[in-house]
């Protein structure tokens, strides 16, 4: 998919730029850390999303531009624009399709701080065709576990004598079975009176969704989100609603054990491990929302430890 730089400079510049600068600053956008997309998004769905630019990429820009010729100082709007670019970029033109999806998420896992921020962003259309690439949408294509399959391995499982090489027709068979040992094992842990005990809704799901994934061994199926939600706080607690920070707070007070390593685009995570989101501190999430907003957070970065 294509996206035009010229165009989404417009009304970034008071004059427009020039084809030749167009095509300098395109070359410099696609050289910003090339060898490292994840980092690349992350620092700059931050950068575009809250106005703040990093400035490594400011600089990385200027120089390029220096390099050409080229002594104007871009406006923090034009640098906007330009991190904006990139991110997009990297995501649509992205040949691996799981990197892509990752990319993707990180992206629309954070852009729920634009609630807190009350702050427009620019060329909003060619976001919303990041839309398609949700890590949710990509577990849909990739999870072709059959969903029920009759066969008789199911009877020859428990036996003793149950071989360890099976034939090729009873493969999907066999994968059907782990997948539903999986499902039936987050089932009874949210189920569970370890995690049904907890009070406050906020930090049962947290407690909840973090011991799911890492009980998860396999984190490419598919999962019913509705169901786990359902699990975790049914419909009492459904429009229960919290400042992010105080709920970031409940949680350090309980004694919820925090993920060492995350994103800076995963910012409930971040905000665990102590790092300031001042941009945020009046947004207000419901149960359900910081259960769906946290899923997603954790399920991007158990994904991406399995690729390092």
């Amino acid at each position: 998919m294509s996206i035009n730089l010229k165009q989404m400079l417009e009304g970034a510049t008071a004059i427009p730029y020039s084809d030749k600068l167009i095509t300098i600053l395109d070359e410099a956008c696609s050289t910003y850390k090339s060898n490292d997309e994840f980092e690349r998004v992350d620092e700059l769905v931050v950068g575009f999303v809250t106005g703040i630019i990093p400035s490594e990429f400011k600089n990385h820009i200027k120089k390029v531009m220096e390099e050409q010729e080229f002594h104007e100082i871009p406006t923090n709007e034009v640098f906007v624009c330009l991190a904006q670019y990139v991110v997009l970029i990297t995501i649509l033109n992205n040949e691996d399709e799981l990197n892509k999806s990752i990319c993707a998420s990180k992206l629309m896992n954070y852009i729920l701080i634009v609630k807190a921020l009350k702050r427009s962003i620019p060329n909003v259309n060619n976001i919303l065709d990041v839309y398609q690439y949700h890590i949710s949408k990509y577990l849909i294509d990739i999870d072709i576990v059959p969903k029920d399959i009759q066969t008789e391995i199911r009877s020859k499982i428990p036996e003793e004598t149950f071989p360890l090489e099976i034939p090729e027709e009873d493969a999907d068979a066999l994968r059907l079975v782990f997948k539903e040992a999986e499902l039936y094992r987050i089932e009874r842990l949210l189920t569970s009176d370890e995690i049904q005990g907890i009070e406050n809704p906020f930090v049962r799901v947290y407690v909840g969704l973090s011991k799911m994934f890492d009980l998860l061994s396999y984190c490419f199926y598919n999962l019913d989100l509705n169901r786990i939600i359902g699990l975790l706080i049914g419909n009492k607690d459904e429009k229960r609603r919290k400042k992010l920070t105080k709920i970031v707070e409940e949680l350090m007070l309980s004694g919820c054990v925090f993920k060492h390593d995350c994103s800076e685009t995963s910012v409930i995570l971040s905000m665990t491990k102590g790092i300031n989101q001042k941009i945020i501190n009046d947004l207000m999430l419901s149960v359900k929302e910081f259960t769906i907003y946290l899923y997603y957070e954790l399920l991007t970065e158990k994904i991406i430890a399995t690729r390092n």
